[in-house]
């Protein structure tokens, strides 16, 4: 036997013997195997319809989503709970203030006698002064403390404090704005995917109706009970429907994409389940609310107080302003009296002082724009109390408009069974005139666009009173009764 057939020989053994202790040693590989392998006809199939699966909701949940994920509402909240934390820093300014110092310093102690005017380049020097000059240095130590407070200020802590609060108030009223907004717009968006739902089951219907009608063009063309003409036009009028089909679709998705943007949902697609709301809706008004309570006119009012506010602390900085002060600090230096110098010193404190003092300070000049600026708040404080009334108008005009809307989609929510049982008869009538060559196919092309028109307008009719009391409510500033219309209507006592 020669050495290279030995070697594979052995080798080949080798690999077995590999294979049988990984085996014997993790038992659990070969029933994970088999357990997978017996899985696999099933298992991905059903993960992948979870993942497919649209997600169901109602609208309530819609409304609930929203006010839970969209970002906007966590951004206006946490704006607020930073400004809940200016209060806290405004009301600091009570606190004494301490300042520390620690000085180490090497340098010359050549001084004259005269004036200094205060700056910060050239350092002052204490000590006795000296006719010549000498640039022999020595060290110099210094340390303190300085805590000084305000006992009194004429009220301006306190309207400093006031203005941090009014600030917090505006953006706390700020959130209820957009907490409004934000749940109407997700509750319109489902009732768009509703609507768009009716008008892809139309469209539909209108593609069925007319494969039905040119299968039965192709027949008659067969037995030359119709022009041939006849078949074309009726291809063309369904691939007319086909196109409107496609065109509904395309909306349908659209609709379901805004209506997930608002929920703040990470999926795909959407089921928007309609509960009552394709049924009769309520007919009912909203009561009316006062409009100064609505959130728009609370934040606009929350406005006018933080500048009315803001005025109060310029009336109240023109005052003096009376310090305490106590310093305390301690020195060391290398030089002696006679300057001569002892290294031995200058590392250490050595010398210890401490004083009380009243410190008044009076900015007499800033009074001119202190005035500048209290004016410049009176006219912005103007201008938001103008605002405020075009809101409040707007408000009685949006209150308005919305009953005008219930009104009107009520009533033509009551025409609409009428409306479509009118357009069946007249489509079944000309497809009847058209076997008896007493309509053209342009006739049956009229009145099906026509039935189909009816069939959304009459799917859609009741969507419509909702939309209206949608907007009733947002001109209310309070979502809460048209949720619990919802609520009644699907429960079934509306």
């Amino acid at each position: 036997m020669t050495p290279m057939l030995m070697l594979s020989r052995a080798w080949r053994l080798g690999v077995v013997f590999a294979v049988f202790c990984l085996w014997f040693v993790f038992p659990q590989f070969a029933s994970a195997q088999d357990a997978s392998g017996s899985s696999d006809a099933v298992q991905p199939l059903r993960i992948r319809a979870d993942i497919d699966a649209p997600r169901p909701i109602t609208i309530v949940e819609a409304i609930e989503l929203a006010r839970r994920n969209y970002p906007s509402i966590k951004t206006s909240t946490l704006k607020a709970d930073a400004a809940r934390e200016g209060i806290t820093q405004a009301k600091t300014a009570y606190l004494p203030r301490a300042d520390f110092m620690f000085d180490e310093n090497y340098g010359t102690a050549n001084n004259i006698t005269g004036f200094l005017a205060p700056q910060n380049i050239v350092p002052n020097i204490s000590g006795v002064v000296k006719s010549s000059n000498s640039f022999l240095g020595g060290f110099g130590f210094t340390s303190g403390a300085l805590v000084s407070w305000e006992p009194f200020d004429f009220g301006l802590r306190k309207a400093q404090v006031s203005a941090a609060r009014s600030q917090t108030t505006q953006l706390q009223t700020q959130i209820a704005v957009t907490q409004l907004d934000v749940e109407s717009r997700a509750a319109d968006a489902f009732l768009s995917v509703l609507a768009a739902q009716q008008v892809v089951k139309a469209a539909q219907s209108k593609v069925d109706r007319f494969n039905v009608f040119l299968e039965t063009i192709r027949v008659l063309t067969h037995k030359e009970l119709k022009a041939k003409t006849d078949e074309y036009l009726a291809e063309a009028e369904l691939v007319r429907a086909k196109d409107e089909l496609i065109a509904a679709e395309q909306n349908y998705k659209i609709a379901v994409a805004a209506l997930i943007k608002w929920t703040g949902l990470s999926v795909d697609t959407v089921e928007a389940l309609p509960g009552a709301l394709l049924k009769d809706a309520p007919t009912s008004y909203f009561t009316v609310a006062d409009p100064r309570m609505h959130p728009q006119a609370l934040a606009q009012r929350a406005t006018i107080d933080l500048i009315h506010a803001k005025k109060h602390v310029l009336d109240r900085t023109y005052a003096p302003k009376f310090y305490l002060r106590l310093p305390v600090y301690a020195r060391g230096t290398s030089f002696n009296p006679d300057l001569s110098l002892n290294f031995r010193e200058g590392y250490y404190p050595t010398t210890f002082n401490y004083a009380i003092s009243a410190l008044v300070l009076f900015p007499a000049m800033d009074i001119f724009q202190l005035k500048a600026q209290r004016r410049a708040e009176y006219k912005n404080e103007l201008s938001e109390r103008s605002r405020y009334d075009e809101i409040l108008l707007n408000l009685k005009e949006q209150n308005a408009r919305s009953r005008a809307m219930i009104e009107g989609a009520v009533r033509i929510a009551a025409n609409a069974p009428i409306k479509i049982k009118a357009s069946q008869e007249a489509a079944n009538s000309v497809r009847i005139r058209y076997r008896y060559q007493l309509a053209s196919v342009n006739d049956v092309a009229i009145d099906e666009q026509l039935l189909t028109q009816s069939e959304v307008e009459y799917a859609t009719a009741q969507l419509q009173v909702w939309r209206a009391l949608l907007s009733a409510a947002v001109a209310r500033g309070d979502m809460r009764p048209f949720i619990e219309s919802v609520s009644r209507a699907s429960a079934g006592g509306k």
